[in-house]
């Protein structure tokens, strides 16, 4: 019994083929777009961390290399869409169809186990990131490298610290040897008796559009330092708010959720392109076999003729065709068949038929030209009965001549 099976006319079967070809287009864009957003991450997001970039490298690098072989998976799909319909008739395009399915779902396996890392990744990767910034602002002071990416990072993003500007008022990132622990103005805004928790930021933190002069450091601008007791707002709006890591952590989120998705969306053309291939394929094949290949014809998911099954209704049995109707349908179709027939094939029944004929002709010419063998007891046996009438008319043409 076939499965899932459908009576296709050559019309039906050009729709299904375009409709083959234009999953498998949407499969290539798909591709496209995993790799072109883990090419973004790679690009633009991992050189502006410091520890973490070769974590994000590699993370990336696998998803973008995942990305290309759907691409190139589902371009060669539009090749098998072609050999579906035009070259059913062939056993490569069986097994061709055969590989292309295992290689596909090896595909999207595989993609699937890296969506569900890549999740479990992004959560590392975000909090790797928080502690990579927490150690850039604590070494800010202590290490050139520290200080550059810092300053790049805050100020190209129009962020300061982690989650808000106060993570640098709250962080020892300020030694006692760098300030004046005994002035007045350390001790009227340090604010932790442990360590020296002051109400400074670095210049990148300020705002490029403030019309005013930028208010970040009381201790060195303390011309201004009345404005932090009076108006605190001004400072405030003086100083970029939003945190950092917010900054980078939603571009990484945004392509890992994106890939997910994507692979989710392989997954489910993946399957809808198996069961159009398999539909569109049986179809041609069973027209070449019905011999009327822009007649109607069924095909199926599986079925009869599929991996050495052999079980269920015949093609003469599903289309109601009788005995005599086939082998009319035969005669009237043979130039069609040959028509179809490789030129490899055609030649070689050419030269067969030339062969056969030459025999026949051959055999022809021997007979008329044969004579009878001195050999031969029949030719014995006439020349024997001739001699014998010769006699017998002589000796009545005697008698009649003496009479």
């Amino acid at each position: 019994m076939a499965i899932g099976m459908f009576k296709l006319s050559y019309r039906q079967r050009q729709q299904l083929s375009t409709i083959f070809i234009t999953l498998n287009i949407v499969q290539v864009l798909l591709g496209f777009g995993m790799t072109s957003s883990s090419i973004y991450i790679l690009v633009a997001v991992a050189p502006v961390l410091h520890t973490e970039e070769a974590e994000i490298d590699f993370a990336f690098t696998v998803t973008g290399i995942y990305g290309t072989h759907v691409i190139f998976h589902w371009i060669i799909g539009i090749k098998m869409c072609r050999k579906s319909l035009k070259q059913a008739h062939k056993k490569s395009t069986s097994d061709l169809l055969l590989l292309w399915y295992c290689a596909g779902t090896n595909t999207v396996i595989i993609l699937l186990i890296i969506s569900h890392f890549a999740r479990r990744n992004g959560k590392h990767i975000i909090k790797s990131m928080k502690n990579s910034i927490t150690t850039g602002i604590t070494n800010y002071l202590r290490d050139a490298s520290w200080k550059e990416t810092i300053d790049r990072l805050q100020y190209n993003n129009e962020c300061c610290g982690i989650s808000s500007h106060e993570n640098w008022h709250e962080m020892d990132w300020i030694s006692r040897y760098q300030v004046d622990v005994n002035s007045e103005t350390v001790k009227q805004y340090k604010s932790g008796e442990d360590g020296l928790k002051l109400p400074v930021t670095p210049w990148s933190c300020c705002k490029i559009d403030f019309p005013m002069q930028c208010l970040h450091d009381p201790l060195q601008q303390s011309q201004y330092a009345h404005v932090w007791v009076d108006e605190p707002t001004i400072v405030k709006d003086s100083i970029n708010s939003k945190g950092c890591l917010d900054d980078l952590k939603k571009p990484i989120t945004a392509v890992i959720g994106l890939f997910i998705f994507f692979s989710s969306m392989v997954l489910i053309l993946h399957i809808i392109i198996f069961l159009i291939s398999r539909i569109l394929y049986t179809s041609a094949r069973n027209a070449v076999l019905l011999n009327d290949i822009e007649g109607i014809s069924p095909g199926w998911i599986f079925g009869r003729g599929d991996c050495g099954y052999s079980r269920g209704k015949t093609l003469g049995e599903i289309m109601g065709v009788t005995v005599v109707e086939e082998e009319t349908t035969k005669k009237t179709d043979k130039r069609d068949l040959r028509r179809m027939l490789p030129k490899r094939f055609r030649r070689k029944k050419k030269e067969d038929e030339e062969s056969i004929a030459d025999e026949t002709t051959g055999d022809m010419t021997t007979t008329k030209h044969e004579e009878p063998s001195a050999f031969d007891p029949q030719f014995h046996s006439s020349k024997r009965d001739i001699s014998e009438v010769t006699k017998s008319m002589e000796g009545e043409f005697h008698t009649t001549t003496e009479k």
